[in-house]
């Protein structure tokens, strides 16, 4: 799962100490998914965000996706700097339709 990173993990580690390693890593990760998924209420209370800043989010994330679609299907741009040419566009239309109305 953790692809090329495990590879240097055991190389840094060594194999037993390294597996140990990756699947510590692994075993934190989903112990605060399953943290986070429980306390959702508690997170989503105290988190400071609401549902304008969720709804921001969602939008961003739905017009980079398209953005990155657009400029690594059509124009024919590598994934890398597709994605941050549409994170970048979506940011500055944020903020012409929110500084320039």
């Amino acid at each position: 799962m953790l692809g090329t990173f495990q590879d240097e993990l055991v190389s840094v580690f060594g194999a037993s100490i390294g597996w140990f390693v990756g699947h510590a890593i692994l075993l934190t990760a989903l112990v605060a998914a399953v943290l986070a998924i429980r306390e959702r209420d508690h997170v989503i209370k105290n988190s400071g965000l609401g549902r304008s800043q969720a709804i921001d989010f969602g939008i961003f994330l739905l017009l980079t996706l398209s953005l990155f679609y657009f400029y690594s299907t059509v124009c024919g741009f590598a994934s890398g700097p597709s994605l941050v040419v549409g994170a970048i566009s979506t940011l500055f239309l944020r903020w012409m339709v929110t500084i320039l109305g």
